[in-house]
């Protein structure tokens, strides 16, 4: 990048700041317009860089969303920035060269656009001085723009970063690369069939071994609406027992609530304006997968509310530890 700060010194800042402006959404523009035919099959990255581009909300119907990524190693004490693919987008703007002004309204211009990222988290026991080659310590927020972010993460080391070690720490990792400005959370992995919950989130604390064997209750509340809910005081409700008489669903969204109001309770302070999360999991049982999509969303009241529309379950994880099967093993293949 040029080292000028400037390249018109006569003209008012906000003059100059308006020409930055439009000269960014025309080359947006321009650059979207050469972005139409997916690269999915050839370049991972090239789609990821391609979808940012065209946005999110263009994609054909059934094409899986791939939000750019940023990297981020964890040892505890320190916290590092790896690949910011936000970065790449950003050089993409021949103009982003030209000045540091010009970039400076390409990188608010690009925060704009993009309101969803893949964070990945990779954890570290070692000592810090071993994550010295992982690029420059975080010493403030990456972003601070509202967004959603996705947290990648996967029991395989080859196909992700491994879980959290609990909520606070899902949320404060969040909180140190976004700032308070996330509003959604997508808790998306690839796990084996023989998982457990908490391996698909973090060990569970002791009391969740009491809760898990709740029941969801039918309410006599909001009965016009398919839903379970689940008050701050971890009671569950539902009023879809005619849509899954045997409750096996039902169980184990209330298995998940209980995770989300793990998080809840540890944003309260960090992310304050968090107010939806989602499962977004997938699970390898021999040659297939089995996806699973919960979204709950809060209530002004702290109640975590999920729309049975937005319910998609196709596998049962166990909840805690097992003999030979999980307790859970439960192929649901109706939806």
């Amino acid at each position: 990048m040029s080292a000028t700060t400037s390249i018109f010194p006569q003209l008012p800042r906000e003059l100059r700041d308006m020409i930055w402006q439009a000269a960014a959404t025309v080359q947006f523009e321009q650059i979207a317009d050469r972005q139409l035919k997916s690269c999915m099959s050839q370049d991972a990255y090239a789609e990821r860089l391609r979808q940012a581009f065209i946005g999110y909300d263009s994609l054909p119907e059934g094409t899986e969303r791939q939000p750019l990524r940023v990297y981020v190693y964890d040892s505890g004490d320190k916290l590092k920035l790896g690949i910011n693919e936000f970065q790449t987008l950003v050089n993409a703007f021949p103009i982003a060269a030209v000045c540091t002004e010009a970039r400076f309204q390409i990188v608010n211009f690009c925060r704009a656009q993009i309101g969803l990222v893949d964070l990945f988290c990779y954890h570290a026991d070692a000592p810090p001085n071993e994550l010295s080659d992982f690029g420059q310590e975080l010493s403030e927020p990456v972003f601070n723009q509202p967004m959603a972010v996705v947290i990648t993460n996967s029991y395989d080391k080859d196909e992700g970063p491994g879980a959290f070690k609990s909520a606070a720490h899902l949320v404060n990792i969040l909180h140190r690369v976004f700032g308070n400005a996330v509003e959604r959370i997508i808790m998306r992995g690839w796990f084996r069939s023989f998982r457990t919950m908490e391996e698909l989130y973090w060990p569970n604390a002791a009391h969740l071994e009491t809760l898990r064997y709740m029941h969801a209750l039918t309410s006599d509340q909001n009965k016009e609406k398919c839903a379970i809910f689940m008050t701050p005081e971890r009671t569950a409700y539902s009023t879809v027992k005619h849509l899954d008489p045997k409750g096996f669903k039902t169980q184990y969204i209330t298995w998940h609530l209980l995770k989300f109001h793990e998080i809840m309770d540890a944003s309260t302070h960090k992310l304050p304006r968090l107010q939806n999360i989602e499962a977004e999991q997938y699970t390898y049982s021999w040659d297939k997968v089995f996806p699973t999509r919960i979204k709950a969303t809060k209530q002004d009241d702290g109640i975590l509310w999920v729309d049975w529309s937005d319910v998609q379950i196709r596998f049962h994880h166990s909840f805690a530890g097992f003999d030979g099967y999980p307790e859970g093993w439960k192929v649901d293949t109706s939806v």
